[in-house]
């Protein structure tokens, strides 16, 4: 009997699929909550639901999405200026250089790495030089543009080089300064959507670095057997 197995990028898609829809439902919670229509398609998914039963912050957002009121998603509108926004004092500035430099100063060393690696695969913030390019919601749509890119490649030395890629940017960056960001909401908020986004970004982005080292020893795996 002859056993077929299929291609790596075959054997990847579902990983990354589940992967890149965790990322923008991330980045939906966390961006301005104008568009009520929006928040309301959250609240009929059953995505926290499901987290709920074994995540402390999918608890939390379940249990404000089963309660959502447009008069909430007002005061989320509030509670998002007043913590990323301003004006006046942030309750949690959204740029990587603030939490690495020690002045708390934006346009620093590491705004100038993100910029570099944006380059190197061929973006540009629109807004360069004018607003920082660390910006935690430009970091993460990064995550989900180096996602699209391994799903759609289908030579296996480069899907290796994307996962690379993905795990540096999580270790040099992510996860560096985004758990305290997270310690930052979690302290100077009393939004339920806040604090369980918060608490579900910082585990989720510690799992997704497991689960790309281990997708990526895999695929390593398959290159020696290959060759």
């Amino acid at each position: 009997m002859t056993l077929t197995i299929e291609p790596l990028h075959i054997q990847l898609q579902p990983f990354l699929l589940a992967k890149k829809n965790f990322y923008q439902l991330l980045h939906l919670l966390f961006s301005m909550p104008v568009n009520v229509d929006t928040l309301i398609g959250i609240k009929r998914d059953e995505t926290f639901e499901e987290l709920g039963e074994f995540h402390e912050g999918g608890k939390i957002l379940d249990d404000y999405f089963k309660h959502l009121t447009v008069e909430q998603i007002k005061r989320e509108q509030q509670e998002f200026q007043r913590l990323f926004i301003g004006p006046g004092p942030l309750g949690a500035p959204p740029w990587e250089s603030y939490y690495r430099s020690r002045e708390q100063l934006l346009f620093e060393e590491w705004t100038y790495q993100i910029r570099e690696l944006y380059h190197r695969f061929g973006l540009q913030y629109c807004k360069e030089n004018n607003e920082p390019d660390d910006h935690f919601l430009l970091e993460l749509e990064f995550m989900i543009h180096l996602t699209d890119l391994c799903s759609q490649e289908t030579k296996d030395d480069r899907i290796e080089k994307l996962l690379a890629t993905q795990i540096s940017f999580l270790e040099e960056h992510l996860l560096i300064w985004i758990p305290y960001f997270c310690e930052k909401i979690i302290e100077n908020t009393s939004s339920q959507l806040y604090l369980g986004a918060a608490m579900l970004l910082e585990d989720f982005l510690s799992f997704d670095l497991e689960s790309l080292v281990e997708v990526r020893e895999g695929s390593i795996l398959c290159l020696k057997n290959i060759h």
